[in-house]
């Protein structure tokens, strides 16, 4: 009676590619080599491909190694900058500077007329003293006049030509079948 194969024994190419490098530097264990070397003896592929592997190991092991000046090291340390925790008021600091900068001051000052223009535009004018009480009336007031122009859209797309000629259309198939 034959015995079945271990399933980690059956290598497919990808799997073979995955570890041709541990392979040629022999850190694998007994089972995951000799799989290897079945799925090599029938893969043409993936012996061309340990050929070439093998091939630049040697190609890299030719080359001159040179050693480093001895003012290297200590330039390179020199010149490696220094990562310093930065505490809380180092990051309330930061954001204040940001915030006092004046393009940042500029940029809240044009923000605030475009939006009021806007909301003006819209019919969006908030009654200050409900707004200074009840902050959320701004959301429920923009939320209700969300809802308006939705409303209209939607009224606008089916009251509009294309939609009561495609309605037309559609009225005229379901009369023939």
């Amino acid at each position: 009676m034959r015995r079945p194969r271990h399933p980690r024994l059956i290598m497919n190419c990808t799997q073979c590619e995955e570890r041709i490098s541990d392979y040629v530097e022999n850190a694998l264990t007994t089972a995951d080599r000799s799989a290897i070397d079945l799925h090599l003896q029938s893969c043409g592929a993936c012996s061309e491909l340990l050929a070439g592997v093998s091939e630049v190991l040697v190609w890299g092991k030719t080359f001159p190694v040179y050693e480093s000046p001895a003012w290297l090291a200590p330039r390179i340390i020199a010149h490696t900058p220094r990562v310093a925790r930065e505490s809380w008021t180092d990051t309330i600091a930061s954001v204040w500077k940001w915030v006092i900068e004046p393009r940042t001051a500029m940029a809240v000052f044009t923000a605030t007329l475009v939006l009021g223009w806007l909301g003006g535009l819209a019919g969006l004018s908030p009654n200050w003293v409900t707004v200074v009480r009840n902050p959320a009336a701004i959301y429920y007031g923009a939320q209700s006049a969300v809802n308006r122009a939705y409303n209209e859209a939607v009224r606008t797309y089916y009251s509009s030509a294309v939609v009561a000629e495609i309605q037309t259309r559609i009225e005229q198939l379901r009369e023939i079948s």
